[in-house]
């Protein structure tokens, strides 16, 4: 299987808009999850970034833009053979992307330490973002408590005094509990951490029918999610018990959880739903170009093509030298789908997380805003990087 294809995604010079003189041929690794239980993230991750390429001409900052994409299948060790590939034969200048939380861990030291910027578009686990962090690393997605904290914060002021926990037995499910308990104070019932990958819950569901929990958190990713939500469905549970979830529920899977999902509440920092000029235009634009919704995974990933755009401009000769292109990444301010954004001094954006509630629309089932949880809100590792 070919672990990587070459994208060509800038245009020469019979473009209108001429090429200036300095203007130098940015070659990027991208590199996600493209198969397997959650390649749609992956795929929208990529889809995400390549339209805002696409929309500019595949230049940026007046430079031509070479993507070269890789598929790490979901695995670590492939991850890494992809990311040396990358590195080492293709010899790209930058790498955007990674999708899971467990190759994230695995390629990250391969990337920054070959001296290449990493531009993360999802997922953030917490071993990077404290003492480890890299001035190398930037991320337009998250770092992996965020979603759950305001999760955990949201439980708080409801009142939950008893919540049952289900979320992947992987780095990002573990970062999802760490999370979500630390600003939860109620008592736990259970935590459950099901396989990555894992498609049959029905003991997982078994343990929520006898659980004396009044609440259930739910943060199971990509086609995991679709699954638990049919099969709670089916058991009669959704609307029985309060369900709050992040990353379960979103604009890739609502569409095939549909009324499965009715009346249940999302923690997220943005859904197709939100109502920003930056974030309507995008959801348009992608849906003309792909013939879908997308989801915050494609969001993440068009919101770093703006993001290097805007570093490209703040310093245009970053594009030959990786140190100061991961300098220019990390310090610059852009205005993405979810507003204006600044990196954190370990690398992860400082935004909102907002409560969302699954309702009935014109078109069937989609989500609505309710509140801010929490604002301008910045990870606890942030503290603990001694970056400035």
């Amino acid at each position: 299987m070919k672990k990587f294809t070459r994208q060509a995604v800038w245009i020469a010079a019979v473009l209108l808009t001429a090429v200036p003189a300095t203007a130098e041929t940015l070659r990027i690794g991208h590199l996600a999850t493209m198969s397997g239980p959650i390649g749609g993230l992956g795929q929208d991750q990529y889809d995400g970034f390549m339209l805002g390429l696409a929309q500019r001409n595949s230049k940026l900052a007046g430079h031509n833009i070479e993507v070269v994409r890789g598929d790490d299948q979901g695995k670590p060790d492939v991850g890494v053979q992809v990311a040396k590939d990358l590195l080492e034969r293709e010899k790209v200048r930058l790498v955007v992307g990674i999708t899971a939380s467990n190759v994230i861990n695995a390629v990250f030291p391969v990337i920054t330490g070959a001296g290449i910027p990493l531009l993360g578009t999802n997922g953030g686990p917490s071993i990077f973002a404290g003492e480890k962090c890299s001035p190398l690393f930037a991320s337009t997605a998250f770092q992996n408590d965020g979603f759950h904290e305001a999760a955990g914060a949201e439980a708080q002021s409801r009142g939950y005094k008893n919540v049952i926990i289900i979320a992947p037995n992987y780095q990002a499910g573990k970062d999802a509990v760490v999370g979500f308990k630390r600003f939860y104070k109620g008592a736990v019932a259970d935590e459950i951490y099901p396989a990555f990958g894992q498609t049959d819950f029905s003991a997982e569901i078994a343990r929520f029918a006898a659980s004396p929990s009044d609440a259930f958190y739910v943060f199971l990713p990509g086609g995991m999610g679709i699954n638990f939500m049919k099969q709670l469905s089916q058991a009669g549970l959704v609307r029985k018990v309060p369900l709050l979830s992040a990353m379960t529920v979103e604009d890739m899977s609502l569409p095939i959880i549909k009324e499965s999902a009715l009346g249940t509440t999302v923690s997220a920092y943005w859904t197709s739903a939100a109502n920003t000029p930056q974030s309507q235009s995008f959801v348009k634009d992608f849906q003309a170009r792909y013939k879908r919704t997308p989801s915050v995974f494609a969001a993440q990933g068009y919101d770093a093509a703006m993001l290097l755009e805007q570093a490209l401009k703040a310093n245009p000769a970053a594009v030959a030298d990786p140190k100061a292109l991961a300098k220019a990444l990390r310090s610059t301010k852009f205005v993405s789908v979810r507003g204006e954004v600044t990196i954190g001094n370990n690398g992860f954006p400082i935004q909102d997380y907002l409560l969302w509630k699954v309702v009935k629309t014109s078109a069937g089932v989609g989500f609505e805003k309710d509140h801010v949880i929490l604002s301008h809100h910045q990870d606890a590792y942030a503290a603990h990087c001694p970056l400035k």
